[in-house]
């Protein structure tokens, strides 16, 4: 599962990097490498680069989650009960 995590994550990378702002090195295998180190939050080194890393992929993990929960359409297919419209 891991490894498939990576692939995919890279794959997004790069279609970030390409049609995106990406310009940063990536390597998805390498960070979860590092994560996987004891203690790495009380490294400083570490901390220091990936504790903001952490917490914005928490913000992306939960924003995903939120638009799961959403559904693919935020309006109703019905016209007469789509509030919005």
């Amino acid at each position: 599962m891991e490894e498939q995590f990576c692939k995919h994550l890279t794959n997004v990378c790069q279609i970030f990097k390409e049609y995106g702002e990406l310009k940063d090195y990536f390597n998805i295998k390498q960070m979860m490498s590092v994560l996987k180190i004891k203690d790495w939050k009380k490294i400083t080194p570490f901390a220091y680069y990936l504790n903001p890393l952490n917490d914005a992929i928490t913000v992306v993990r939960k924003s995903l989650l939120k638009m799961n929960e959403n559904g693919p359409l935020l309006i109703k297919y019905i016209i007469e009960e789509n509030k919005q419209l």
